[in-house]
């Protein structure tokens, strides 16, 4: 049984790179997959959940023949979420995550890490829990046609076996000639017609009779109902041999909902993932008795400037940053104040275009602070309005060092001069004497 399950795990994963074998080959590392199974052990492919910055993929792969035709699924950082009814089985028509009327070997729900049921503070690193369930369906020729087991939905049926309340009973039959291949029974039925049953097996004791077409056979007014007839029509396998549709219900990963309840299923998994699809942000270094400043653009009617305040990223303390949108153009330049961590202003600044070929900054530190201030490094933000997204200081593009004094004053070559301008301007201060 190990050996089987294992081929069936190898057969699935086959199967999925085969369908892209590029794709397999750069599967993303933010991605955690487990099988799917239909009728408990039936491996028919697999869900695959991808966490991403912002939501998660929920993706349903089906191998084989197989087809999907609903899918419902839930995520949480915790079992005690799941719609379950009074036996623990879960209520699949509760699941927030519906989709019916498929028919595909693939489907994907995207999910935003909002709407889920976890708490988003810890969700990086929590252990998440899935229940992914399905109908799939397939067709099969001259095979036996079954519904979905609805033992693991909202309801307390069991039907796991597909039980008939006259199970030796067969369906009237037409009229029939004799068959070559009938086998005669020793007792058999009351018949209005000598017709044998063309696919009838010949039994001195067989049990219950199960059958949707009892083959053909002579008329009777009791035709099929016989306490020695064998399995006989598409069930057995011969009557016409049309095609049938195998309905089951599967759900993915190994894991037991509810013990000794339904054979409903989960599956969870570490989500380790935050780390890699966050963006990197080089931090600016603060030497001892240095701190973090930002230049806040003062609007005036010759110089209007737009300024909104922002917590920047790559800095070590609560500084606030501002993005100063302003016109560039024929002007050019604008004021502010020097904003330190704690909301002292400690000095102003200028910045903009010197010429429409040049942009210029320049810096001055209150000459009366005591111990006096000097400027470390500078790093500025320009270009045009709009463009602007979360970046760390040191990846403005533009990086100056100080000269050991309280002022600063750079002009950089520029290829073109847009009218509307975004300026970001960040300065390392430090008190006297520290360089």
């Amino acid at each position: 049984m190990k050996l089987n399950k294992l081929l069936a795990v190898i057969a699935i994963f086959i199967n999925l790179c085969a369908v892209n074998t590029a794709q397999a080959q750069t599967a993303p590392t933010n991605q955690h997959c487990d099988i799917l199974y239909a009728g408990q052990t039936t491996a028919v492919g697999s869900v695959c959940v991808t966490v991403n910055t912002s939501d998660v993929n929920l993706d349903y792969v089906l191998i084989g023949d197989w087809k999907l035709t609903e899918a419902h699924a839930w995520i949480g950082d915790s079992l005690a979420g799941l719609p379950v009814n009074g036996s623990g089985n879960p209520q699949i028509g509760l699941f927030p995550y519906q989709a019916d009327t498929l028919s595909a070997a693939t489907y994907s729900f995207t999910i935003p890490i909002s709407q889920l049921a976890v708490n988003v503070d810890t969700f990086c690193n929590a252990e998440i829990f899935v229940a992914a369930h399905a109908v799939v369906t397939r067709t099969v020729a001259g095979g036996t046609g079954g519904n979905a087991s609805d033992d693991d939905d909202d309801d307390d049926d069991d039907d796991d076996d597909e039980k008939s309340d006259k199970s030796g009973k067969g369906g009237k039959s037409g009229k029939a000639g004799k068959s070559s291949s009938a086998g005669k029974s020793s007792n058999a039925s009351a018949s209005g017609g000598k017709g044998a049953a063309s696919s009838a097996v010949a039994s001195t004791s067989s049990g219950k009779g199960k059958s949707n077409v009892s083959g053909k056979s002579g008329k009777s007014d009791q035709s099929g109902k016989s306490g020695k007839s064998g399995k006989s029509g598409d069930q057995a396998g011969g009557g016409s041999g049309q095609p049938a549709t195998q309905t089951e219900s599967a759900w993915a990963g190994s894991m037991q909902i509810a013990s000794g309840g339904s054979w409903a299923r989960y599956f969870s998994f570490t989500n380790d993932f935050c780390d890699d699809t966050d963006p990197e942000y080089p931090l600016v270094v603060l030497p001892a008795g240095c701190f973090n400043v930002f230049g806040q653009g003062v609007s005036s009617t010759t110089e209007p400037v737009t300024a909104i305040g922002f917590t920047p990223v790559g800095v070590t303390d609560t500084t606030n940053a501002w993005l100063n949108t302003y016109s560039s153009l024929p002007s050019g330049y604008f004021g502010g104040d020097l904003v330190r961590d704690n909301g002292a202003i400690v000095g102003t600044f200028l910045a903009g275009l010197g010429s429409p070929s040049d942009f210029a900054v320049e810096l001055a530190l209150d000459g009366n602070a005591s111990p006096s201030l000097i400027v470390s490094s500078v790093n500025v933000y320009f270009d045009t309005a709009g463009l602007y997204q979360d970046m760390s200081p040191l990846d403005y593009g533009l990086s100056l060092v100080g000269n050991g004094t309280g002022s600063l004053q750079a002009l950089v070559p520029l290829q073109f001069a847009p009218e509307q301008m975004d300026t970001i301007l960040h300065a390392v201060v430090c008190t006297g004497g520290i360089e």
